[in-house]
């Protein structure tokens, strides 16, 4: 997918009149259908699992992971929402997320009692055994119950291809599987719990993949979003949902991602997660980066490893081998890293890593995978900035009310080239605790196709009603653009920004950039400006970016409309800022933010504030505080309130102190050197640690104004004061050497 990553000066100049007049706007104007082991994080006790339904246990009773009783599994409380809508009409997204009343957890499923025909068996294809060359057409219903090579398997609606529940089987195909009937590789409720059921796909070219490219010229013209047809291309191998086509696959129910308790480095092989439910000897995990940002490519620092033994009750996990770094881990502290398990008994996969194929989900189809494996999937062509476009271990192409019903749980995605999961234009997909390891190009994301319309897009196709609930993204790489092949660009592991009732809970991002570090305003797990909807119901809360090359987190969006706050966010030892807050406008607020030992700044604030009811961050514990230049003349003052700040950085609240350039430094209205305007409600800063260094500023009348103030290194200063330029004498101040600044009582 094209995303427009920076704005030119003219678009900067369309926006600006946008916001300030309202015309130009798209449809936005219409009404919307460290050191830290002392800071504890707060917020719902993370060591709950979610069951195949995304509901939540606590740790005494825990879903069975499938192969026994296990106790009386969830029954759930009906079927998954077929979806309501008329599949033509696009849904803004209304009331509470729909991706279907949860299935039970279920167990291991059982053969059928009247037997279905073999794959492997010649009568089932007329007497001819299948090679691989062969093209098959499944009727009926057939039973993959063996290891099979074929060119082509098609199942046509009506027809079902079933993976056996009691032997394990392997589908190699030379080419597409196009399914618009059903493929039955087990469901949350009938499990394939045999040692292993592979799809395996081989013999594919990355560099002759065609993609569904998007048509005619970027630009930004307003209007609706793009919908293009999905045609199967034969170059392309890959699994292909079509029609009504219906493709289930469901593996003993295994966590896909937990946090670690208490961690592993040199010489020492054991760990402790918060859930190990399914856990099992063998399994292939991978422990994400916890080091400061001062060691040098602290965001490369993954240790790949596998299981030894693991205790379910307690999540105690020994390893095979000592990992080479140290992960850190503890039971409430910020500082700690993941353990992802990527070993699933269900597996779609590439044959190796020299080529890779995808999976694609277009018209009616639906997909509901649980405990599934997804291994070297996502295809990539060298220096064309991350083609072919719509291939990846999972797109939804879209859809819109049609994906409702579908949903990815439990499951591994790793070792591709091209994404996690893509969601475009496509409504209710539920995703619910899955782990994204190792690709090139955006990790998980919701967007609409904004090429030609850019930021003037109506949002009426922005993916509606999917909250990306505990997913991991780790380990993202840069694709290589066209110029000079170079990885040079931005890139976000997640991308949780669509249309209403959206976003992320439980969500981790770390080693996003590994390959390349910042590139303009985009970042590990970025709201961004293109492509989204900018919602009202949106869901930001208890996630955490950490170790990542670039930016922890972005939002950079302009929007009148007011989101509930985002809550109990960390980021820590990021490259570079912490929180890159943006763009020109907005009302967003943060309470119980954590943001420590970023490289820059832990809170960068760039937009003005356009909602005078509400904080820009309430309730932070920060290292400290940077605010950059506006791209707009400030009407209302940026608010912190009850920041307190750790000691780590010296003084704890800065500025950008460039000279004025090209405007007019005199002007309080100035839009080139524009002015700085902010609002401190009870900092709190620690003694022997300078609160402010305002100095210097592009324009003369910036103002801090400071309120509730007490430090124990100024005893005699007023509570509330205002803080200007040394130059700006305003009356009834005096020369603050410490501060560099002009203090006026107030």
């Amino acid at each position: 997918m094209h995303r427009q990553r920076l704005f030119s000066p003219a678009l900067a100049a369309t926006l600006a009149v946008c916001l300030m007049t309202g015309v130009g706007c798209g449809d936005d104007n219409k009404p919307s259908s460290p050191n830290n082991e002392e800071v504890h994080q707060s917020g719902p006790d993370a060591s709950t699992l979610t069951d195949a339904g995304g509901n939540v246990s606590d740790s005494g009773t825990k879903p069975d992971a499938g192969g026994g009783t296990g106790g009386t599994p969830d029954s759930g409380s009906g079927t998954p929402d077929a979806g309501g809508g008329t599949g033509g009409t696009p849904d803004a997204g209304s009331g509470t997320p729909d991706a279907g009343s949860p299935p039970p957890v279920g167990q291991c499923g059982q053969e059928p009692s009247q037997a279905a025909r073999s794959f492997c068996d010649p009568a089932t294809w007329g007497g001819q055994a299948p090679t691989a060359s062969s093209a098959l057409v499944v009727s009926g219903e057939v039973v993959m119950d063996c290891d099979a090579e074929v060119r082509t398997v098609e199942i046509p609606a009506g027809a079902t291809l079933r993976a056996s529940r009691s032997k394990s089987s392997k589908l190699t195909l030379h080419g597409n599987l196009v399914v618009r009937g059903t493929l039955d590789y087990g469901s949350p409720d009938n499990r394939v719990c045999v040692p292993s059921a592979e799809i395996v796909f081989q013999g594919m070219d990355d560099a002759k993949f065609v993609g569904t490219p998007n048509q005619g010229p970027d630009g930004n013209v307003q209007g609706l979003p793009q919908m293009l047809p999905l045609t199967v291309v034969d170059s392309d191998y890959g699994v292909w949902v079509m029609g009504s086509g219906k493709l289930t696959a469901a593996g003993r129910l295994k966590r896909a991602w937990s946090k670690l308790t208490d961690g592993a480095g040199p010489g020492d092989t054991t760990l402790t997660v918060m859930e190990a439910t399914g856990w099992e000897a063998n399994d292939k995990v991978v422990l994400t980066p916890t080091a400061k940002s001062s060691v040098a490519n602290h965001f490369l620092q993954f240790d790949e490893g596998a299981i030894s033994s693991v205790d379910e009750a307690t999540g105690r996990v020994t390893l095979k081998a000592a990992p080479k770094f140290d992960h850190a881990g503890c039971p409430s502290c910020v500082r700690r890293g993941e353990a992802i398990n990527l070993s699933r008994n269900v597996v779609i996969r590439s044959f190796d890593t020299s080529a890779h194929a995808h999976m694609i989900v277009g018209e009616k189809g639906r997909l509901q995978l649980d405990s599934v494996e997804l291994r070297a999937l996502g295809p990539y062509k060298a220096c064309t900035g991350g083609e072919p476009q719509r291939r990846a271990p999972i797109y939804f192409h879209q859809q819109l009310n049609d994906s409702r019903g579908s949903f990815v749980r439990h499951t591994s995605i790793w070792g591709g080239k091209n994404q996690f999961l893509a969601i475009e234009a496509s409504h209710g997909v539920e995703v619910v605790d899955d782990a994204g390891y190792d690709t090139t190009g955006d990790g998980f994301t919701m967007q609409f196709d904004s090429h030609a319309c850019g930021t003037r897009c109506q949002r009426d196709y922005a993916p509606a009603d999917t909250v990306f609930r505990h997913v991991l993204g780790a380990k993202v790489a840069i694709p290589q653009r066209v110029s000079g092949c170079a990885a040079i660009g931005s890139v976000s592991a997640i991308l949780p920004g669509g249309g209403e009732n959206t976003g992320c809970d439980d969500c981790s991002v770390s080693g996003n950039a590994y390959n390349g570090g910042t590139f303009g305003n985009e970042a590990a797990l970025f709201f961004g400006e293109m492509g989204t909807g900018r919602p009202s119901a949106l869901v930001f809360k208890d996630s955490v970016a950490h170790n990542n090359a670039g930016h922890g987190i972005s939002n950079w969006q302009n929007s009148e409309k007011t989101q509930p706050p985002y809550d109990n966010i960390q980021t820590w030892s990021n490259a570079d800022n912490g929180i890159h807050h943006g763009a020109y406008t907005n009302g967003y607020e943060y309470i119980n933010l954590i943001a420590q030992d970023n490289g820059e700044a832990d809170f960068a604030v760039i937009a003005i504030q356009s909602d005078a009811s509400r904080s820009r961050l309430e309730n932070a514990t920060l290292d400290g505080f940077r605010t950059l230049p506006y791209f707009l003349v400030p009407t209302l003052p940026v608010v912190i309130k009850n920041a307190k700040f750790t000691g780590v950085r010296n003084p704890a609240i800065t500025q950008v102190q460039d000279a004025c350039s090209g405007g007019n430094e005199n002007d309080p209205n100035d839009g080139t050197c524009i002015r700085n305007w902010l609002h401190f409600d009870n900092p709190q800063v620690p003694k022997g640690v300078k609160p402010f260094l305002f100095a210097n500023h592009q324009n003369k009348f910036s103002v801090w104004e400071v309120r509730n103030f007490k430090h124990a290194d100024y005893p005699t200063l007023p509570a509330n004061f205002d803080l200007y330029r040394k130059d700006n004498q305003v009356a009834g101040g005096a020369y603050n050497a410490d501060f560099d600044a002009w203090l006026v009582p107030r």
